[in-house]
């Protein structure tokens, strides 16, 4: 049996040490992006169909690379096949998790804002803008047979620190025809604003 004073001294050094993180944790929350400004950033939009992934070395670290074929182009002009790279996956008896990083399966559909990486020894390598923000997942309504789409991020909800609360942020459950009209629009108002 831990002498009462023992337990005391534990707790006080737990205390202390979420003290001392505390203002780390306020410093790390992020903004979320506006579909504005999650436009601005990518050099492309599309919509597009995974078509396959490989996970592979490269540097160091285990990469997924995703296969879409592109449906549609909503800003800039992407070949008909495109390659998506994001860190983290399987290869061989080794896993990387990162969380955050967007994975998708053979078949699935999404509309991608996408912007290319010039980092190291990558070039010319696409990157999804701001991983989850940048996600958009679609799905058929099964009773209307509409494409709707909802942000990776919405499915997560995000810490507020000035309200102390969870809260919902980014688009769920839109019709595709309405991000699209959004992400046009944007991208318009950008062009003639420069």
């Amino acid at each position: 049996m831990k002498p009462a004073y023992i337990e005391l001294v534990s707790v006080f050094f737990v205390i202390a040490f979420a003290a001392l993180l505390s203002p780390l944790a306020r410093s790390t929350t992020l903004e979320p992006l506006s579909l504005a400004q999650l436009t601005s950033s990518a050099a492309n939009v599309v919509h597009a169909e995974c078509t396959g992934n490989q996970a592979m070395w490269r540097d160091g670290e285990i990469w997924t690379v995703t296969s879409f074929r592109v449906l549609e182009n909503w800003k800039g002009n992407s070949p008909g096949g495109i390659q998506v790279w994001m860190i983290g996956g399987r290869a061989g008896p080794v896993t990387s998790y990162v969380p955050g990083a967007p994975r998708f399966r053979i078949g699935e559909e999404a509309v991608l804002f996408l912007e290319p990486v010039a980092s190291g020894s990558f070039t010319d390598v696409l990157s999804i803008t701001a991983w989850g923000e940048g996600t958009f997942r679609i799905r058929r309504d099964p009773r209307t047979h509409e494409m709707r789409v909802t942000q990776d991020t919405a499915m997560t909800p995000n810490f507020d620190p000035s309200s102390r609360t969870f809260r919902e942020t980014g688009i769920r459950n839109w019709p595709l025809a309405k991000l699209k009209a959004r992400v046009v629009a944007a991208e318009n108002s950008r062009r003639r604003m420069t």
